[in-house]
């Protein structure tokens, strides 16, 4: 089965946790979202994702105060083509562009995200909850399996120190990114830099052999993010 066929599904979260043999128990937002925005009742057929790779069909079999219990039907199993990378992004100065770039990733396929500050970074402030509850309603948005994480906040140089292949894009890099290869046995890091771009020293420091162009035009932030987000994740299709 392919994700082509739940196209006209309203697909739920419930933590792994909450799965138990056969049944399932949805509480809190999704809870309510269910019961006092869709309106479903006992009996009522609904799809449910332990953000783990698994959407189940389930049966609703209960409704209490606080929660619901669903018998598992079917469950189906995907795989997460993207495991292996990885998006380090700077904070940036408008919170709607970044959250934007947060969401859109996510519905590509993007899972993995670094949150950085970078030497030329404006915005000081850590969402990291309103950022959590962005990227669990575009995982169900598109009808994805795997809750995206962000990984702890970090700065440049903490990047770079990471176990895997560095990909920071610069405008004047003599690389283009079509020229990467991808394996699926290595990390991948790609770094963007934030308004104005990356310090001069931070590309330095990065090395000529991890510099790549993205575009010959010059993109914004947000939508430099997106669209590498689009190209790199078509190449998995």
């Amino acid at each position: 089965m392919t994700l082509a066929y739940l196209s006209n599904i309203e697909l739920y979260y419930s933590h792994p946790d909450s799965f138990s043999g056969t049944s399932v128990k949805v509480t809190g937002e999704e809870f309510s979202h269910l019961t006092r925005v869709m309106r479903h009742k006992i009996d009522d057929d609904i799809y449910v994702t332990d953000g783990c790779g698994k959407i189940f069909t389930c049966r609703i079999t209960e409704i209490d105060k606080t929660f619901l219990s669903a018998e598992i039907l079917s469950v189906e199993t995907y795989e997460n083509k993207f495991q292996n990378i990885f998006f380090c992004i700077p904070k940036l100065k408008s919170p709607e562009r970044f959250e934007f770039a947060l969401e859109k990733c996510v519905e590509l396929g993007i899972t993995n995200f670094i949150i950085y500050e970078s030497m030329r970074t404006v915005a000081k402030s850590i969402k990291v909850e309103r950022w959590e509850k962005i990227l669990l309603s575009a995982m169900k948005q598109s009808l994805r399996s795997y809750l995206p994480k962000i990984h702890s906040l970090t700065n440049f140089k903490n990047i770079l120190e990471l176990d895997g292949t560095k990909i920071l894009f610069e405008q004047n890099a003599e690389k283009k990114l079509s020229e990467l290869k991808l394996a699926n046995d290595k990390n991948y890091y790609f770094i963007f830099g934030p308004e104005g771009g990356l310090d001069k020293k931070e590309i330095e420091s990065a090395g000529t052999e991890n510099l790549f162009q993205l575009t010959e035009n010059r993109l914004r932030s947000e939508t430099a993010i997106v669209f590498a987000a689009a190209k790199i994740t078509a190449t998995f299709l």
